[in-house]
């Protein structure tokens, strides 16, 4: 079984990868660490699990692409998290997502 940390990480350089080639390379994004250890440590059956990321852009985000980018994010975090950690699998519902 692999760690929370490393789940992490290459779950970072993934979405990073997919946002970069999906929107453009003016995009990066960041899973909040302590977040995404925090649900995977204190997991309740009844729990809902929803994830906090920062999304960094170089130029300004209309509401529609804001919207396809959240959507983006949940299939895929949820597609990689179902493949990297199919034992412990909870599923992502919602990502509170914090532009800078």
């Amino acid at each position: 079984m692999i760690n929370d940390s490393k789940i992490y990480t290459l779950l970072n350089k993934i979405l990073n990868t997919l946002i970069k080639k999906k929107f453009g390379s003016h995009y990066s994004i960041r899973l909040n660490s302590l977040w995404f250890i925090s649900n995977r440590k204190n997991v309740f059956h009844t729990q809902t699990c929803y994830e906090k990321i920062t999304l960094k852009s170089l130029k300004h985000i209309n509401i529609k692409e804001l919207n396809q980018i959240n959507e983006f994010l949940l299939f895929n975090l949820n597609s990689a998290l179902m493949c990297i950690d199919n034992e412990s699998y909870m599923e992502v519902v919602d990502i509170d997502l914090i532009i800078v």
